[in-house]
């Protein structure tokens, strides 16, 4: 299918790398202008440029750093005023704070800060615009580990679990509207988020392999587009009856139980 998205604008948190960037260039090229929302504005341009030189139609309008509420606005605003309108807003802006030398306190706030305040007051700077055109697409990117967890992350895994919590109330709110809400669960993708885990390099490589054939049916890690893929068919017709679901992005991960799951096997076990 060609221009599944054509003539609709979408805001893309998180859009300069990893999901965010293989989802705001599926999207530009089903027809949909796209608005990158990220606090590297440097590497935001970058990825906008290289939608339009690919004939696409993309916008940054300055940093979006989703634990600043003022920045979200901002960001909303400037896309109503050239654009009128906002059909899709895909959420995967999030970081793990966990492996930094900080005190436990401030993990925890920096890591709700950013994964579940910032989803929060992100989804709800576009909301009441949806609600008036009675239309809307939102898509919010939540985490296998929330409840399928290979590896004990309680702050981000906890943030991760009230974003699915939104999903469905909010699905069920906005239904009546027009608007759909739905939420991706990623199993182990490779992005840059595991930069902030583990340095690349051999180690890593070979580690995220041994992932793919241990814990997941499938046998492979994922990649950025096996994310975007599940993004278009939320933001598109194909899944125009569908809302309030949480899907797994995973392999299998979550839906079937992996016997050689790590959490399993790892420090847990031995206590």
């Amino acid at each position: 299918m060609k221009d599944m998205l054509k003539g609709q604008v979408a805001i893309v948190t998180g859009g300069s790398s990893g999901m965010g960037e293989a989802t705001a260039k599926l999207y530009a090229s089903e027809g949909a202008v796209v608005v990158i929302g990220d606090v590297q504005v440097n590497k935001a341009q970058k990825v906008a440029e290289e939608i339009t030189a690919a004939g696409g139609t993309a916008r940054v309008y300055g940093p979006m750093d989703v634990s600043k509420k003022e920045q979200i606005q901002a960001v909303v605003e400037a896309t109503l005023n050239e654009f009128g309108k906002i059909d899709i807003l895909a959420t995967y802006a999030g970081k793990t704070f966990d492996g930094e030398d900080m005190p436990e306190e401030e993990l925890l706030d920096k890591t709700l800060d950013v994964n579940l305040t910032g989803t929060y007051n992100t989804v709800f700077a576009v909301v009441p615009h949806m609600k008036e055109r009675k239309s809307g697409k939102i898509i919010i990117c939540s985490s296998n580990g929330a409840f399928n967890p290979t590896t004990p992350a309680y702050a981000y895994h906890m943030a991760k679990g009230a974003c699915e919590s939104l999903t469905v109330n909010l699905a069920m709110d906005v239904a009546p509207l027009g608007i759909r809400v739905n939420c991706i669960k990623p199993g182990p993708i490779v992005t840059p988020f595991w930069d902030e885990l583990m340095e690349a390099g051999d180690e890593r490589t070979k580690m995220m392999e041994n992932i793919g054939k241990i814990e997941i049916p499938m046998g492979r890690v994922g990649n950025p587009e096996d994310v975007a893929g599940v993004a278009l068919f939320f933001a598109s017709e194909l899944s125009s009856y569908v809302t309030g679901l949480c899907m797994y992005v995973a392999g299998g991960m979550g839906y079937v139980y992996s016997h050689g799951q790590s959490f399993l096997l790892g420090s847990m076990r031995k206590e």
